[in-house]
């Protein structure tokens, strides 16, 4: 017999993981469905050492201890890891079909994050034959004072750069626009970061399987001729964002994520995506954004 649940969860990532801590400190009936073998999707496995800042209530913590924060409450009867969701029925009973079982729920929260993904690559010859060009770090305390080159203009390069040049004063933020996607402010006070506006990688220099350095080229308009930067490294730190891998689920889809309504995030009766899976106008995929959809999303069904 198929087991009912009021709410069940499909993601067991930061958003799925606070969503299913409201449930259980409500006392509401749920479950939490996550396809892999570990809680807290993007922390633990791309940044886990990496400071998180912008949760309201918490002034500083690790990402991985953020993750570990939320799994650790909730009681185990009411997870599944190494369940991934194949299939999903709307109607009066939401029908969330597994590999193995099949569930219904009255309400369910879609928290798949970015799914399935791959680091966006450097894309220079040789990256993958060196030792030292990373796209997360498990652990920097060896990189005092050492030569880093970060890529990327999002919130994740953007908080790297100011965490990093607290450790190391040689630190280089290297982007390919004049403009940052994520919140210059986060580095408005980072007094040993150098930054390159606009600059892509052009060629890294090898001596035994590491990058020695990486040359940068200036972005120019066609006709002109651009500069040409050598910067001596230690460590490349790649942060261009994943490739998704595109969900299942038979919704309304803006590329690899659902379109949702951008005030209920709904994308089917009694059906919501919230955290980095919901796409939406101005859309911000950070960890605070995601609680607020999640406290928006909990109100409408509690």
């Amino acid at each position: 017999m198929q087991k009912h649940y009021h709410i069940i969860i499909v993601g067991g990532g930061p958003a799925g993981l606070y969503f299913a801590n409201k449930c259980q400190n409500s006392g509401l009936d749920y479950l939490l469905i996550e396809a892999s073998d570990t809680f807290g999707g993007q922390l633990p496995r791309l940044y886990p050492e990496k400071d998180i800042v912008d949760i309201k209530g918490i002034d500083v913590i690790k990402a991985k201890d953020y993750a570990s924060k939320l799994a650790n409450n909730l009681k185990k009867e009411k997870v599944l890891l190494n369940t991934k969701v194949v299939d999903i029925i709307p109607g009066d009973k939401i029908e969330v079909k597994t590999s193995a079982l099949s569930f219904s729920c009255d309400y369910l929260i879609i928290a798949t994050g970015l799914g399935s993904s791959t680091p966006r690559p450097l894309g220079v010859d040789h990256e993958f034959e060196v030792k030292n060009i990373v796209y997360k770090l498990d652990d920097y305390s060896q990189l005092k004072d050492k030569r880093i080159a970060i890529f990327g203009g999002g919130d994740s390069a953007l908080d790297w750069a100011k965490h990093l040049s607290k450790i190391s004063n040689n630190v280089s933020l290297i982007h390919r626009r004049l403009e940052f996607r994520g919140n210059a402010d986060t580095i408005k006070d980072c007094h040993n970061l150098a930054v390159y506006l606009p600059y892509v990688p052009d060629h890294i220099d090898v001596e035994k399987n590491k990058a020695t350095s990486i040359t940068i080229r200036e972005v120019v308009e066609e006709g002109k001729t651009p500069k040409f930067i050598a910067i001596p490294v230690d460590l490349i730190l790649v942060n261009y964002g994943n490739i998704a891998e595109a969900t299942n689920f038979n919704f309304e889809k803006d590329g690899s994520f659902l379109k949702v309504n951008s005030t209920t995030y709904s994308i089917a009766k009694n059906i919501f995506a919230i955290g980095d899976v919901a796409s939406y106008e101005n859309k911000k995929r950070r960890i605070q954004p995601s609680i607020e959809e999640a406290d928006a999303v909990f109100n409408i069904i509690d």
